[in-house]
């Protein structure tokens, strides 16, 4: 066994991984990232980010927390390129059958894709001096001590070789694939999985529009369910081009069907509006169709049983939410962050911190499954007063077309800057009754 004074290993060298080794790097003589993937090249996408050809928009809890992680991330970012926008002024949202309403705002939300995002936030890491990345590195068990109490290090495939690692923390940030649930309900310890059925494609390309004024930045088509399913989105980022998703729930959209530039622009004529289609017509596509699939969502429940000290799971590994409401990333920051003040005080224990890392999931997972179960066919188990729930949030989704006030609270609400407890002002409780 390798042995090192104070050592953290995390599992993933993702964004979750990324940010939450630079937020306890202040508390552990050495912070090392074990990443099965080979070193992405510049501006590429890693293999195991199938994700990372889609729109990344960063929420305001998301910029906030990498603003604490890493200071002058903000400017950083906007002077390296990245698309700074008014959230609300900026953003052509149609929702639920109709537009939000547009204005000049103190709120700002940053558009880039995944590898530009990705390799600003690495290029801070490698100047923390005591985080180390192994890549190509497999991570295939944990060591718990003889008591099961505790886990103690990691067995690893590195080189072609077997190894032992020790360590005084461990997390798991290694995403949906994650190896801890078996693990553990191998020790004894059985994990529920809320999992919601949701048949979710994304169809992505880059396109060159025509050089032109555009009063958006981003503009977003939701589907109005259960009627329809599939929606898309435009979005600009760095370098002057456009990232167009179409996102189909419950099947909707044939991957084959998309995968040529004629498919993909023939496809975006299926979305509740013309706009998007329009746009893409008259550009030129930069890349190839990416698909990704996400068959469902789920929320292990790791902050239900008895964790063994020194153990952590985060990220995708301990929920995966629906991505379209782009929320992921900032979740991942939060969890970052909940993680780093855990060890600030001197503190060595894990005790209770899974916990904690469940307070930010939860009234995400109850926003996004409230939507995901509007359709029928979407398999999984519902939550008590589900009904009551959708019949208040799409009353609010009108409303928020119109009403400025309630809007930017459903935005702070959706960009997880404000508790869910600010939809249910007396003031909007009474604009939510009054409304036909």
């Amino acid at each position: 066994m390798i042995k090192d004074s104070a050592r953290a290993i995390i599992i993933g060298g993702g964004i979750s991984g990324k940010l939450i080794a630079a937020s306890i790097s202040p508390y552990f003589d050495r912070v090392e990232v074990l990443e099965k993937d080979a070193k992405a090249k510049e501006n590429s996408v890693r293999p195991g980010v199938s994700q990372g050809h889609h729109i990344h928009a960063l929420l305001h809890a998301g910029d906030q927390m990498l603003e604490m992680i890493f200071p002058g991330f903000k400017d950083d970012m906007e002077k390296k390129g990245s698309i700074k926008i008014d959230s609300l002024n900026d953003f052509y949202w149609f929702h639920h059958g109709a537009w939000k309403i547009r204005s000049k705002s103190e709120f700002s939300t940053f558009l880039q894709s995944r590898p530009f995002l990705e390799e600003y936030i690495e290029s801070r890491i490698n100047i923390i001096k005591n985080i180390a990345y192994s890549y190509e590195t497999k991570v295939l068990a944990y060591i718990g001590s003889d008591d099961k109490r505790k886990v103690i290090g990691v067995k690893i495939l590195q080189d072609g070789e077997r190894k032992t690692l020790s360590a005084d923390l461990i997390i798991d940030a290694s995403g949906a694939a994650s190896f801890s649930k078996s693990w553990m309900e191998k020790q004894g310890q059985k994990v529920y999985e809320e999992k919601v059925e949701i048949g979710l494609c994304y169809a992505t390309r880059q396109f060159q529009l025509p050089d032109k004024e555009r009063d958006f930045k981003i503009k977003l088509t939701y589907p109005n369910p259960p009627f329809e399913k599939i929606g898309g989105a435009l979005s600009k980022v760095e370098g002057g081009k456009y990232i167009a998703t179409l996102i189909g729930y419950i099947n909707s959209i044939k991957p084959e069907e998309v995968q040529s530039e004629e498919g993909f622009i023939k496809y975006s004529k299926k979305l509740p509006l013309p706009d998007i289609y329009q746009e893409l017509s008259a550009g030129k596509s930069l890349s190839e169709t990416r698909v990704f699939n996400i068959p469902h969502i789920v929320w292990r429940r790791f902050d239900r049983i008895h964790m063994p000290e020194g153990l952590i799971i985060a990220g995708d590994s301990f929920c995966r939410i629906d991505p379209f409401f782009g929320q992921g990333m900032s979740i991942a920051a939060l969890q970052a962050n909940e993680i780093g003040k855990n060890f600030s005080k001197g503190n060595r224990s894990t005790s209770g911190l899974q916990k904690k890392l469940a307070k930010i999931v939860k009234p995400v997972w109850s926003m996004v499954i409230c939507e995901d179960f509007r359709y029928s066919e979407v398999k999984g188990k519902k939550p008590f007063g589900l009904a009551i729930q959708q019949w208040y949030v799409k009353k609010l989704f009108k409303i928020s077309a119109t009403n400025l006030s309630i809007y930017k609270d459903f935005v702070k609400v959706m960009n997880l800057t404000s508790p869910i407890t600010t939809l249910f002002k007396p003031s909007t409780i009474k604009e939510i009754f009054k409304s036909k």
